[in-house]
């Protein structure tokens, strides 16, 4: 089995609490080539540092992806510490520089001399096509082993892997096992509390399970290998039937697809439409709910009414709700969805009323109190999330919850 090692590169992406997308997003492509993953690093944007980190991923892999350090600024020397690894100089791609020169030019910006930088390789590479930015790709073959250079932009760089690097991986590395995914978003509860039905596959040979986890939802998938594992389809079975059983209400989709997306699915599936209220939010489920592509098919609006005067004003919430029970109650959330229903006609309607933090709070409601107000078709229901934790998570775990209690809801679960 081919092996391959992931190298990325930016002084920011040294601090330890700075997560990396691409990373992730590559391993999983390259498992459904056969080819593993078995080395990963973070080096800053540095020379010497890069080409030391290249030289000892090249001497344990057949296939090194770097991310980062491609751009026009002085800070992105990767293309420079490959050159000095394989003493050889940087060129100009004049394929490339053309293509650079016409999108600049529709955005009525002339080249720079800066930005020409975006159009180098080094000398015996090959530029691989950028659809989502400038920067172009670098692919590199020495000693029988590939090297590509990608940005560090996830949306380039996922448009680059998956348009000019993917195929040429199969076509360099023919021989591989059969591949098979299951890849499982789940909602409302937190890592651990999936452990147990992951637990009895992480041993399981040619099975690799790896967990995503953010605020709210988790991303699980199977990687199957077969060899070593035996009878890869029946195993890919058996992990969805496993997946299903085990995590119940909480499995969003066995497809990958998010939340947002999912729950779309399931109000036109049900010829209904959708409107959003949001305070401590701030927009945030309108967001999520926009992310997914034809969103304009069952969504309809959102209010954000942070001040009770707007609560009032905006969506109808009663001062005397506001007075005796408070911002932050289920009457509030329960009367904010009421009023985003009635406002927009929609079918149905979610709110959020909290404390995000970092103050506000008091000893009945403390930071991290969040109420979710969901109301539909013969449906009025609030439900209370407490985690205290910064204020930027707050909002992210509040408006995940806000969709999941909401597509509960719309599918008629018990509530």
């Amino acid at each position: 089995m081919a092996s391959a090692a992931f190298v990325i590169i930016g002084s920011e992406m040294v601090d330890p609490d700075r997560r990396d997308a691409n990373g992730p997003y590559a391993r999983l492509k390259l498992l459904e080539l056969g080819i593993k993953v078995n080395f990963i690093a973070r080096v800053e944007d540095d020379e010497k540092a890069i080409a030391d980190a290249l030289r000892a991923a090249l001497e344990g892999s057949d296939v090194v992806i770097t991310s980062g350090g491609l751009g026009p600024t002085g800070d992105d020397v990767t293309r420079e510490a490959v050159a000095s690894l394989f003493k050889a100089g940087v060129r100009e791609d004049e394929g490339w520089m053309d293509i650079l020169e016409k999108r600049l030019a529709e955005r009525g910006r002339p080249i720079t001399k800066l930005g020409r930088r975006q159009a180098m390789v080094v000398e015996g590479g090959e530029a691989l096509a950028n659809n989502a930015g400038l920067a172009c790709g670098n692919w590199l073959e020495r000693d029988g082993k590939v090297l590509v250079l990608l940005p560090g932009v996830p949306r380039e760089f996922q448009d680059i892997l998956d348009n000019e690097v993917l195929h040429r991986l199969a076509a360099r590395f023919p021989s591989r096992p059969e591949t098979r995914v299951v890849r499982a978003t789940v909602a409302g509860i937190p890592e651990v509390q999936a452990e147990e039905t992951l637990r009895p596959w992480y041993n399981k040979p040619g099975v690799a399970v790896s967990i995503l986890p953010s605020l709210g939802v988790l991303k699980i998938t199977f990687t199957i290998t077969s060899p070593p594992a035996v009878e890869a389809e029946r195993l890919q079975n058996e992990a969805r039937l496993a997946l299903a059983e085990g995590l119940g209400i909480n499995l969003v989709s066995l497809d990958g697809a998010s939340l947002p997306e999912v729950l779309g699915r399931t109000l036109l599936e049900k010829g209904a439409t959708l409107a959003v209220a949001e305070s401590c939010t701030g927009g945030l489920v309108a967001q999520k709910v926009v992310s997914a592509a034809g969103a304009s098919r069952y969504f309809l609006g959102s209010i954000t009414a942070y001040a009770n005067d707007a609560k009032q004003k905006l969506l109808g919430v009663p001062e005397e709700t506001l007075q005796k029970q408070g911002a932050v109650s289920p009457e509030t959330a329960l009367a904010m969805a009421r009023g985003a229903r009635a406002r927009f006609l929609a079918s149905w309607a979610v709110a959020t009323t909290g404390i995000a933090g970092p103050s506000g709070g008091t000893l009945e409601k403390p930071v991290g109190t969040v109420w979710i107000g969901v109301t539909g078709p013969g449906v009025e229901k609030s439900f209370k999330i407490y985690f205290p934790m910064d204020r930027e998570s707050m909002m992210e775990l509040s408006a995940n919850y806000a969709l999941f209690y909401l597509w509960r809801a719309v599918k008629g679960d018990s509530l």
